[in-house]
């Protein structure tokens, strides 16, 4: 299972899957938004139930995990494989556990027989978020081939 350890985000994402300078104004209308464009992207995606368990995934513990930072995500039956969806947004109250705005957004959709996978993809997020450079990057950024051009970069290091 050495593969697992090989995937990429730079892999999943596709410039479809890309959103830059998002500006909806609140948690909320920028979910639903996100829900959306990735029932679009994908489509295996269920939006309506897909957005409920989003909500139901922030209600119980915030999903905006510091350093203007959020991972919208949850486990679905619809998703046939892991689906990514990445957004900037000029700066959003999240309820993040810093207090702090969210900038960059990184949407998850984990079919129910990948948990696994899940977990480290997620440790590999939050590796790569962890580099300062690389979401200042990410947050100037000005076309979704120049966010997977930073994500391969930055991976490459590691």
């Amino acid at each position: 299972m050495s593969s697992l350890h090989e995937i990429f985000v730079s892999d999943l994402l596709t410039p479809e899957a890309i959103i830059l300078n998002l500006s909806e104004s609140n948690k909320t209308q920028l979910l639903q938004f996100l829900c959306t464009r990735i029932s679009e992207v994908y489509p295996d995606i269920d939006q309506k139930q897909f957005f409920a368990d989003i909500i139901k995934r922030e209600n119980e513990l915030s999903t905006g995990i510091g350093n203007h930072i959020a991972i919208p995500h949850t486990v679905t039956e619809h998703a046939q494989k892991l689906h990514l969806l990445f957004g900037t947004h000029t700066g959003i109250d999240y309820d993040s556990l810093d207090g702090k705005p969210v900038n960059l957004i990184i949407m998850l959709a984990i079919p129910t027989n990948e948990k696994q996978l899940y977990t480290l993809f997620l440790m590999k997020i939050s590796q790569l978020m962890g580099v300062r450079e690389l979401r200042d990057a990410l947050i100037n950024a000005k076309t979704p081939e120049e966010i997977i051009a930073l994500f391969k970069k930055y991976e490459k290091v590691k």
